[in-house]
């Protein structure tokens, strides 16, 4: 099957690729989050929803009238009320959203369809990168999608490969991505604390940053809770046994099935999967967490070594004092300990202003 031969595909992908992307992007948006709060959206909802949107919409919208029938024909000189008509017309279209059909309520359904919710939420996981608990979240759904197989007459144990190790194979690719972001994070902080040169910049950094906040978080909760290493260990024991039991046979079966292959064929591809998971939790998740720490403590220092610049006007202090202790080395021990009382207390006196 190839995707962009299906005609329900052909014109899925129109709303990103024209001049009112944005709008359309975001309208979709809405539509998503007007969905989650009521029970069915209908027409009208819809329609009033992107009213609302247009009216107080901060991007100019290009004239599209005329120009062909795969476009939506809104336009800068027509009402918001038509406007968002004639985009919910252009879902309909490019299959965002479902076909019309009467509700109980005598209006036409207008839900999101299930591909277009799918491709938005990927863009936004994607771009966003809004990672906050992603992490976490991945790892206990890779935890509770395994232990299924071992609950009896569960109902993922019934079709195991399109159930389980599916979704497990998702939630791991999904994780690895995310601890790359959390390890890009760590880099960028580090950048960022590189080039501040004032006091004032560093600490508004430190109180302001969302990026870091949301990093800390993430980080901290894993390395500190408890409760992660646990669950890591569980998922590591319950890959080894699943090879034992009998989902794994029907995770076999049901591959031949689907995919018209032999026996061998579908055990060797099994087996790389499975393989392949327990290859990342025991070693490779372990091997990126331990180069996160290292960054960690890389990022301590430099953070340290930055603020003690950035306080002494970028004058290395040790190398200072040390000159100054050579050059009293030969002075008479009364000068000398005057010369250090002096020393003393400028520097109680700088500790004072700088609280």
């Amino acid at each position: 099957m190839i995707l962009f031969e299906k005609d329900e595909f052909d014109k899925f992908f129109n709303p990103l690729c024209c001049k009112n992307k944005k709008v359309y992007y975001e309208c979709i948006l809405q539509l998503i989050e007007k969905s989650k709060t009521v029970p069915l959206l209908y027409e009208t909802e819809a329609r009033d929803t992107l009213v609302l949107y247009l009216r107080n919409c901060t991007y100019a919208i290009e004239d599209e009238e005329g120009l062909s029938v795969d476009y939506a024909e809104i336009s800068n000189k027509k009402s918001e009320f038509e406007n968002a008509s004639e985009i919910l017309r252009y879902f309909r279209q490019c299959g965002w959203i479902s076909e019309r059909e009467l509700g109980r309520s005598g209006d036409n359904i207008a839900t999101v369809t299930p591909q277009c919710r799918k491709m938005i939420e990927a863009i936004e996981r994607i771009f966003n990168r809004d990672n906050r608990a992603a992490l976490t979240n991945h790892i206990f759904a890779i935890y509770d999608i395994l232990h299924s197989a071992f609950v009896t007459d569960h109902g993922r144990t019934h079709r195991p490969y399109v159930n389980i190790l599916v979704p497990v194979c998702d939630s791991v690719e999904d994780l690895k991505n995310e601890l790359l972001i959390l390890r890009d994070s760590i880099e960028s902080i580090m950048r960022m604390v590189i080039k501040m040169t004032e006091a004032n910049q560093l600490g508004q950094f430190l109180i302001r940053d969302e990026m870091m906040e949301s990093f800390f978080n993430d980080y901290f909760f894993i390395k500190k809770d408890g409760l992660i290493p646990g669950y890591i260990e569980e998922i590591e024991k319950m890959l080894r046994i699943i090879p034992e039991t009998d989902v794994y046979k029907n995770m076999i079966k049901e591959y031949q099935e689907f995919y018209k292959v032999d026996e061998s064929t579908a055990k060797s591809v099994i087996d790389n999967q499975l393989n392949g998971i327990m290859s990342f939790i025991s070693y490779d998740y372990v091997k990126e967490m331990d180069y996160i720490d290292k960054k960690i403590n890389k990022y301590y220092s430099l953070y340290a070594t930055r603020i003690l610049m950035v306080l002494s006007n970028n004058v290395n202090l040790q190398t200072y004092l040390n000159k100054i202790l050579m050059t009293i080395k030969d002075f008479d021990m009364d000068v000398k300990k005057e010369f250090l009382e002096r020393l003393s207390v400028s520097f109680e006196s700088c500790q004072e202003f700088c609280v």
